[in-house]
């Protein structure tokens, strides 16, 4: 079989093998750190008065975070200890303080009030800068080196949740009805877990980085009430 030159046939080029788009593979290189500190403070005022205190100092580092793909390493083919970082649920600070009252009539208020440092998150050139189709992640340039993986830090997180409840006996205490109230993060704090993170390539950042992200998965629960009615006999 012979081919014409002078044909588009023969001088068009095919291509046979596609261009590869994105390689999987799997690395057997991932680490994690944990480092914490934790005191509790029990103690009864009165009967009718208790507490709890209790305070966590933490660091978490890792090299990876599975299951995110914001985590995706800053060069796909430099992976393990150059990958070091605080983790995603690096949390540095954290007290709560929990306790519960016996009022008049019988009335039981109490709550938890949880304060707690930001969580950090990860900078991003939002460009493809190591050329690993269709990642993002790349890390930005600043002075020189690569800035770390999360080197972003979110804001606190303040969260208080009281309740209130009685307990009434019914047919000579055999049969008892507990109602119940409480209320999650009742201030209607927004605490935020998403932050936009895009930094670019340039040295200084923009002003938006940074800034909360909107949505439900960017924060944790706003305020919300719930009420219990429980017969027991």
């Amino acid at each position: 079989m012979t081919c014409d030159p002078s044909s588009d046939q023969g001088t068009s080029a095919s291509v046979v093998i596609p261009a590869y788009s994105v390689v999987q593979s799997d690395v057997n290189n991932g680490f994690a750190y944990y480092n914490a500190l934790n005191v509790n403070l029990n103690h009864r005022f009165s009967h009718r008065l208790q507490m709890l205190a209790s305070y966590t100092w933490s660091h978490a580092l890792d090299n990876v975070d599975p299951d995110i793909p914001q985590q995706n390493p800053n060069d796909p083919n430099i992976t393990g200890k150059p990958e070091l970082g605080p983790a995603i649920y690096d949390q540095r600070h954290r007290f709560v303080l929990s306790g519960v009252v016996v009022a008049p009539l019988k009335i039981n208020f109490g709550g938890v009030a949880t304060l707690a440092s930001g969580l950090p998150y990860n900078l991003v050139t939002g460009t493809n800068n190591s050329g690993d189709t269709g990642a993002t992640t790349d890390r930005p340039v600043v002075n020189g080196a690569v800035i770390s993986r999360n080197a972003g830090r979110g804001r606190p997180i303040y969260d208080v949740s009281p309740f209130i409840e009685r307990q009434f006996s019914l047919v000579a205490e055999r049969v008892r009805l507990k109602l119940r109230a409480e209320a999650f993060n009742v201030f209607n704090h927004p605490n935020f877990v998403g932050y936009a993170s895009t930094w670019g390539n340039d040295a200084a950042p923009p002003t938006s980085l940074g800034a909360p992200l909107t949505g439900i998965t960017n924060q944790l629960p706003a305020r919300s009430l719930q009420f219990l009615v429980m017969l027991t006999f």
